[in-house]
């Protein structure tokens, strides 16, 4: 009994038991992680497109109430760090305005008309939530 208290260190079993509860947890911890950093992304996205808003109605209010595609695009250039602007399309009241979030195909559609402001990423709508 008196050898039994004397060795030090940890035998195989438990060292392969910690390992396997390591395992385990970090099984459960990386899908979280993810949802995570997707949360980060379209937050990201929607803080891109309120900076877009903010600099298309300052276009629009310097338009005497009118888009005008070029005039919104400088704005945007100026006032926003936006990585690159795709499109810009102006119907009416409303615009459209493509963008890219974090490397993703996202857009704006502003609407003067109703007072909106619809974020897209990738083909869903990320703002405001449905």
């Amino acid at each position: 009994m008196k050898n039994f208290y004397k060795h030090k260190g940890f035998t195989l079993i438990e060292l392969m038991l910690v390992i396997t509860i390591i395992l385990i947890l970090m099984g459960v911890l990386i899908p979280k992680v993810s949802a995570y950093q997707q949360k980060a992304r379209n937050a990201k996205a929607v803080s891109a497109a309120k900076q877009i808003q903010t600099a298309a109605m300052s276009s629009y209010g310097n338009n005497d109430g009118n888009f005008n595609e070029s005039d919104v695009t400088s704005t945007i250039n100026e006032l926003t760090s936006v990585e690159a602007i795709n499109n810009v399309t102006v119907d009416g009241e409303s615009i459209n305005i493509g963008y890219k979030s974090d490397g993703r195909d996202c857009s704006v559609e502003i609407n003067t008309g109703n007072n909106t402001c619809i974020v897209n990423c990738e083909g869903q709508q990320i703002f405001p939530r449905k």
